[in-house]
This record gives structure tokens, sequence and C-alpha cells, in this order.
């Protein structure tokens, strides 16, 4: 199992555009088979910071995850919104 922490920082005008493209993209990866949880959240104490929680079964789902038209729509879509890079973090098990 992998897991993929990712804080993304949003500028304010783009917020609402935001949270339609990120819906969107995580239904479509809900239905991946290689993905085990795909969660979004928004930051109670900054409106414009979320983070996306994904949960996969293996490396080769996330690579897979990266190359489908979805997520690929989605970073170019949402990319030119951020407003700052985005904290990035894979976890595995503690075995």
């Amino acid at each position: 199992m992998i897991v993929k922490s990712v804080t993304l920082y949003v500028n304010k005008k783009h917020i609402e555009e935001f949270i339609e493209a990120t819906k969107e993209n995580q239904n479509n990866s809900l239905k991946e088979a290689g993905i085990i949880g795909f969660d979004f959240f928004r930051c109670k104490d900054d409106s414009s910071k979320f983070l996306l929680y994904e949960v996969y079964k293996s490396e080769d789902d996330v690579n897979k995850h990266m190359e489908t038209d979805h997520f690929k729509k989605w970073i170019s879509t949402v990319e030119k919104w951020f407003s700052k890079p985005r904290d990035r973090a894979t976890y595995i098990p503690v075995s």
C-alpha cells in the first residue's frame, strides 16, 4: 500500500473552479482498480488550502493514475491556480 498526501494552495479567485475540477478528478480516480481511497479536504482555518489523501494498492498503481486522461486534464487545468508549490509526501506501511 502507498499513501500520498498532497497539500495544495489555491489563489482565492480560483477556489470554486479548483473545487469543481478536483471533485471531477476525485470521482474518476475512485473508479480506478488500483485506488483504495481518494479523499479531498479543505482546511478549516485557511479556505485556500486543500489536502488530497490518496491510497493506492501499489507504486505501479500510483504511476498508472498519473497517466490517466482525467489526471492529466486535472493537473493541466489547476496547476496555474496554485499560489505556491504543492507540498507532497509519500508514505509506506511500517512493518
